[in-house]
């Protein structure tokens, strides 16, 4: 795959970008890259994988058979020593998710890899407002936020590129929320 197009009506939902979204996951777990990348104005502790039965504990034993929540997966990444860059909007959901994000880190003495960041919302200004996770060799755009409703139910079109020009551009693009 080069790059592909998910288009979800709200209407007729299916589980096309999950499951995308599972596959580079389940890839970034096996070969971790120097750094992810989340720019998510809405974020929560979104279910990503379902190992009830166990089959991706391969990726991380601790895990155990339930369902593994994105917290779980950027610790393990932060555990594998990939750099974590994670822009939301400033509200209770998302300062809670960097706080317990943070405390991990802390616990785990990985706190130098993981570089939260907020966007203020005043209303006077313009917000950033870009919506992405890209690793090293891949990237998932567009008009999702990283949540239940973005992920499995909202009406959403969003880019999934590996093509190497393509990840570099917008990435580059999306450091610069971090600057």
């Amino acid at each position: 795959m080069s790059t592909r197009h998910i288009h979800r009506l709200a209407a007729r939902p299916h589980r096309l970008i999950a499951e995308a979204l599972q596959g580079l996951i389940v890839s970034e777990l096996l070969a971790p890259g120097r750094r992810l990348l989340i720019a998510s104005p809405w974020i929560s502790d979104v279910p990503l994988l379902d190992n009830r039965s166990g089959r991706f504990s391969v990726l991380d034993s601790t895990w155990g058979a339930r369902v593994i929540r994105l917290s779980a997966i950027l610790r393990t990444l932060l555990g594998q020593q990939t750099s974590v860059y994670l822009h939301c909007g400033l509200g209770d959901r998302q300062t809670r998710f960097i706080e317990r994000l943070q405390d991990f880190a802390r616990r785990d003495g990985t706190e130098s890899l993981f570089h939260p960041r907020q966007s203020i919302h005043d209303p006077n200004t313009v917000i950033d407002h870009e919506k992405a996770i890209a690793g090293d060799d891949w990237i998932i755009h567009g008009s999702m936020n990283l949540t239940y409703r973005g992920v499995e139910i909202n009406g959403e079109l969003v880019t999934v590129s590996t093509n190497p020009a393509h990840v570099a551009a917008v990435t580059t693009e999306l450091m610069s929320l971090f600057a």
